[in-house]
């Protein structure tokens, strides 16, 4: 193994815990009800198409970005999180922090998204 892959696991690691906590607390402002209201229960016995929803879909789940931008300096690729979303932020954390590691460590080649190009103003 490179000892930059080993420098950047070191970094990684030292930054996990932040990491960690920042996704927790983007997750919870993410899934919280708009009204600060509990979500409904479901009406009769046989369930309801809310309850079948993820709590976070993996298109909402890109808006992430700006916590590994500020904690790791790197985008959160959309190609490594989990199609369909997250029933839980334990789920989500488990699924990205690996994968995260080795983006950051160079260890998994992502997609450079290309620089959106903004209009000069006349």
């Amino acid at each position: 193994m490179s000892p930059d892959i080993e420098e950047q696991r070191k970094r990684f690691r030292e930054k996990s815990a932040l990491l960690v906590q920042e996704l927790q607390a983007w997750f919870e402002e993410e899934t919280a009800p708009i009204d600060g209201s509990p979500p409904p229960a479901p009406a009769g016995a046989g369930g309801s198409i809310v309850g079948m929803r993820p709590a976070i879909d993996s298109k909402r789940v890109v808006d992430a970005a700006r916590v590994t931008r500020a904690v790791l300096d790197i985008e959160l690729p959309p190609e490594i999180i989990k199609r369909g979303g997250y029933e839980s932020c334990e789920e989500m954390i488990n699924d990205l922090m690996p994968k995260l590691e080795r983006v950051y460590t160079g260890e998994l080649k992502v997609k450079k998204r290309r620089p959106v190009k903004v209009a000069e103003p006349a």
